[in-house]
């Protein structure tokens, strides 16, 4: 299959700088637009034929989050109300992006939004951008090209209480109205590509996890007694902000004494006492790609003997787990190899949820975690001990990155063993 058409500089009409003022839509961040083309056309090589669908938020900003396989794909973080349409049998248009109707009244509250037209489709990458008022008939137009009316659904599958995504509904619409048409499944297509990372994806997850470490060393040195939960919170993320990340990766856990064996706690308001372990499970967002880690360590800087012989353990499972990552391995194994460690310590009811998951553009990102890892993933090892009834809770969690003969610790300089927690934490 051929490339899409990419859309060419004229001499008046050249490709518009990132961040522009004309709020012309391109690709925020370091990755290219190419890079971009490339993932649409790897996708539609996999589906082969039909004829697929995906969406934008409905809104962003605000606390939204722009729909991460529509970013992943285009590059277009603030862009709502859009849509992207591949079309890999069409012999001139196999991708087109519609964007939301123009309302120049809203340009003076949101920002300026141009016509459509050559620098729209050189600044997106992609060479044919319609509005989507022309949606309805484009995409039935499109599956009536297709040598078998097919309408490919990328989306999630969900329960049955679930309310139904609006991918699916919009394609069960249409084959609603297209005789013959058919929705074939291609709900695995994305989460296998977006769960194996490019160079240029591991670079800025780097960058993320470098942020995110430098924010535990400083937590490490500026918790006390007394203390906040939340005022650690801030610690982190002012330097967060100072280095560039917008936002959180997640909701930060910042959970001391009995709050450290509530695995989503959350309020982080409590005073912290001499004595307690806090666990902080925190990471930065940068360029929208997650970084996840967990370190639990002394409010006064120095683990107690019951403190100091349950993280041992955590860290002994860790470093089991770690060492058998991977290409070929499972999920299932790792498990097995994590729970061992911590069962035959005596710890079996005091280790209840799953090892980790797949980190990219979420922090629990897209991944099919039946099959076996593969060079290029970033997942979490993340075993853990909660005792409530001594309020101790530990966790141990960090970013690896699979490669071709085993795997790397992207938050390797993170403060991990006990020595070197406490040492950093005396300075």
């Amino acid at each position: 299959m051929e490339p899409a058409k990419l859309p060419q500089e004229t001499p008046n009409i050249k490709r518009p700088l990132p961040h522009n003022v004309e709020g012309i839509p391109t690709p925020t961040g370091t990755i290219p637009a190419e890079i971009y083309r490339a993932r649409r056309h790897k996708l539609m090589e996999e589906m082969g034929s039909g004829v697929a669908l995906i969406f934008s938020a409905d809104h962003v900003g605000d606390g939204h989050r722009q729909d991460l396989d529509f970013y992943y794909l285009t590059g277009l973080e603030f862009e709502s109300g859009a849509a992207l349409l591949l079309a890999p049998e069409d012999p001139q248009y196999k991708e087109i992006l519609f964007l939301s109707p123009l309302d120049v009244e809203d340009n003076r509250w949101h920002g300026n939004r141009p016509i459509l037209g050559r620098a729209i489709e050189l600044g997106t990458g992609i060479a044919k951008v319609l509005r989507t008022t022309l949606l309805p008939r484009m995409l039935t137009n499109a599956v009536l090209n297709t040598a078998n009316r097919e309408l490919v659904y990328l989306g999630a599958m969900v329960g049955y209480t679930s309310p139904i995504p609006k991918q699916l509904q919009v394609l069960r619409d249409a084959s609603a109205r297209i005789l013959n048409s058919r929705i074939v499944d291609g709900h695995e297509y994305l989460p296998r590509m977006r769960s194996v990372h490019d160079e240029h994806e591991i670079s800025i997850m780097r960058k993320a996890v470098d942020i995110t470490v430098e924010g535990f060393r400083r937590a490490m040195q500026n918790v006390r007694p007394k203390m906040n939960e939340s005022e650690l919170q801030y610690v982190f993320e002012s330097y967060f902000r100072q280095q560039g990340s917008h936002c959180n990766a997640y909701r930060p856990i910042v959970g001391s004494g009995l709050n450290s064996c509530v695995l989503h706690y959350g309020q982080n308001r409590k005073i912290m006492r001499d004595g307690e372990l806090v666990l902080c499970d925190v990471g930065c967002e940068y360029e929208m790609y997650a970084s996840d880690i967990t370190r639990t360590f002394p409010v006064n800087g120095k683990f107690t003997a019951r403190q100091a012989e349950v993280y041992q353990v955590v860290l002994n499972a860790w470093k089991a787990a770690v060492a058998a990552v991977k290409p070929g391995v499972t999920w299932v194994e790792l498990n097995d190899i994590a729970r061992k460690v911590i069962d035959d310590a005596g710890f079996a009811d005091d280790y209840f949820h799953s090892l980790g998951h797949f980190v990219g553009l979420n922090v629990h990102d897209a991944g099919l975690q039946r099959e076996p890892l593969k060079a290029g993933m970033v997942i979490t090892i993340e075993p853990g001990i909660y005792l409530a009834n001594e309020e101790i809770g530990i966790r141990i969690e960090d970013d690896v990155l699979v490669t071709e003969t085993g795997c790397e610790v992207l938050s390797a300089n993170c403060p991990r063993e006990i020595a070197e927690i406490e040492a950093i934490m005396a300075k």
